[in-house]
């Protein structure tokens, strides 16, 4: 009689009910406990591959993900140098196995995502091996009370090589351990389950990490490096540029056809290749045999720039840009206040914090498509191979991955010299992010909006983005950034106009009889009164009690609202135009009473602050 009819099927897991969008029937999950050696290597751990596998693949079940992604591979280097899949290492390999099948089957209470679970291989489960190996345990079960305080010790002290002065961090312990806690809670579904806790007495793992560390990281504290200003302008510039690389990929591409189709001969073929090299400036005397692959990895990384840093996009959402640019590209026109305004999107998915890859799109500007079609450009050969990626990898139907955009990056930062105070820059492709999300603060995107854009679960996970507590840096930010304003308008005498500019006048009186010591404290105190922000018709220093809007920039009396100040100098043109594009909207929408109403209230502004205009121009 087969296992199969004697034992009692387990309920389809989180990890079946997404199979369920592939074409295949469910594999049918037993309970591994009651089974045999034998009988294990030959169960059905996924569509395509059994237990005795020691790659087991689940491309049919999650078909959106690439190779590595979907693939949970047992041949991990050990310490002492022998892979987990060797002979010698035959009763941890069967254990880790074990441990697997049963996160498929019966996952932890969190049901954590695959991709979540199978990382822990090479991080807490390997270091565990790793330490069972040394100290001759062979099983989980056997490992006791002193076993663990062993094992948390060599975890604490072990240093990473060539980072020996580096103190050890609480989040580099907590990599360390992960997934560990999770042996403990599936111990009664494996034979040889870990049975203590090692965590217990300190509350938890991250907790145990925190005690043990050398140095803590608290959540306000980022690891990723901030990017200057100087960085992100010379980076955008030199991608832009990179984008021409295109158009010499596209033509190489095309002898390349022609040659493989038998319409050109050898040395036609090599003339002509030269030729377009020349012709696009990429000769260096002769044909390098990784030219065309080097000029490929040159442009990804430009394009990378210009789409992460114009989106904010995560670096997996960005990979899985998929190629045609109905696939990846979008527009839509609203219309405001009887003005058509046209939107640019960028399409792709995201699989942050999703059972499933889930379909999304980040907003833009133009040039990021430019960048989009550089790469349909430069990849066509790709494309025509069956590869259905903007950023194909090695293999037919494989991405880029996530360490060869690193790669690229500072390749492309050292090509292009890319410095700040003297030193090269390395590039990191979350650094992008970060830069979008300030760049867009400075242009007045609230959080909101910011969670939108960067796809955030929820408006918490924007003010903790990343680590850092980012609704405090933002607010920092704005700190300087009204810091700034308020120097450049208090400091000096630029003509103003505004309900808001007897106010900036009184504080420049104040500001010229102070003392040079005084000034700069002056300034930084202004801040804390109101932030500098701005608005359609120029800045706003709000203070609640003094806004007239109520809090909406939609509802701004710039003329009026002791908060709103602007320059005068070439305002005149741009308010006549304005109102006299009011006008016409006023006959266009005279069946609309509300809207006709509210183009006359914004008419009155204009009228005040012309007013204002003319005061100011008397008075000079």
């Amino acid at each position: 009689m087969k296992y199969e009819e004697v034992l009692e099927l387990i309920e389809p897991t989180t990890y079946q009910i997404t199979s369920l969008q592939s074409k295949h029937a469910l594999v049918k999950f037993v309970d591994i406990k009651k089974l045999s050696n034998g009988e294990k290597r030959r169960l059905q751990v996924s569509v395509n591959s059994l237990y005795e596998d020691n790659q087991w693949s689940f491309h049919s079940e999650f078909p959106d993900n690439n190779d590595s992604e979907a693939t949970l591979s047992f041949e991990i280097k050990l310490s002492d140098g022998t892979l987990l899949t060797e002979n010698s290492n035959e009763i941890y390999l069967e254990q880790l196995k074990d441990f697997y099948y049963t996160m498929l089957t019966d996952p932890v209470s969190s049901r954590p995502k695959f991709s979540t679970y199978k990382r822990a291989i090479n991080r807490g489960i390997k270091f565990l091996v790793c330490y069972m190996k040394q100290a001759r345990i062979r099983t989980f079960s056997d490992i006791d009370k002193h076993d663990a305080e062993n094992y948390l010790a060599y975890v604490a002290t072990t240093r990473i090589k060539s980072k020996e002065q580096e103190p050890i961090t609480n989040r580099t312990l907590a990599s360390r351990v992960e997934g560990v806690d999770w042996l403990f809670e599936q111990e009664p579904k494996m034979k040889n389950g870990l049975t203590f806790n090692m965590f217990e007495e300190y509350g938890g793992r991250i907790k145990w990490s925190r005690i043990a560390a050398e140095k803590v990281l608290g959540r306000t504290e980022s690891r990723t490096i901030e990017m200057p200003d100087e960085v992100a302008k010379k980076a955008i510039e030199c991608a832009i540029s990179d984008l021409k690389i295109a158009d010499c990929l596209f033509d190489i591409y095309k002898i390349d056809k022609k040659y493989k189709n038998k319409e050109l001969g050898y040395q036609d073929w090599v003339c002509f290749r030269e030729e377009a090299y020349r012709n696009h400036g990429y000769w260096s005397g002769r044909i390098e045999r990784q030219k065309r692959g080097t000029l490929e990895c040159q442009l990804s990384a430009a394009c990378y720039v210009i789409i992460a840093l114009l989106t904010g996009m995560r670096l997996h959402e960005i990979l899985n840009i998929q190629y045609g640019n109905a696939n990846n590209w979008c527009s839509e026109q609203l219309e405001i206040d009887g003005s058509l305004l046209n939107l640019y999107f960028v399409k792709s998915k995201t699989t942050k914090l999703e059972a499933k890859p889930t379909r999304y799109q980040w907003q833009t500007v133009p040039i990021v498509k430019t960048a989009l079609e550089a790469l349909e450009k430069a990849h066509e050969r790709y494309h025509d191979d069956g590869n259905p990626w903007l950023f194909p990898g090695v293999k037919s139907t494989a991405r880029l991955g996530k360490g060869s955009v690193g790669h690229r990056l500072k390749i492309f930062s050292a090509r292009h010299d890319i410095k700040f105070k003297g030193e090269l820059w390395s590039l990191a492709s979350h650094q992008f992010r970060k830069k979008f999300a300030r760049i867009m603060v400075r242009q007045g995107l609230g959080l909101k909006a910011l969670q939108d854009q960067l796809k955030h679960f929820d408006i918490e996970m924007t003010k903790l983005y990343g680590d850092p507590n980012l609704y405090a840096e933002l607010q920092a930010e704005k700190f300087i950034l009204s810091e700034e304003l308020m120097e450049e308008f208090v400091g000096s005498q630029v003509p103003i106009i505004g309900g808001g500019a007897d106010e900036i006048n009184q504080l420049r009186k104040e500001f010229l009889g102070m003392a040079k010591k005084d000034r700069l404290k002056f300034l930084k105190s202004l801040p804390s009164q109101g932030l500098v922000e701005q608005t359609d018709d120029g800045l706003c220093f709000y203070r609640a009690k003094k806004a007239l809007c109520g809090g909406d920039k939609s509802n701004c009396r710039p003329a009026d609202c002791n908060n709103s100040f602007m320059v005068s100098t070439g305002k005149k043109k741009t308010l006549i135009y304005r109102k006299m594009e009011n006008d016409r909207l006023i006959k266009y929408f005279k069946g609309k009473p509300f809207k006709v109403a509210y183009l006359k209230e914004r008419n009155k502004e204009i009228d005040k602050l012309l007013n204002q205009l003319k005061l100011v121009e008397v008075a000079q």
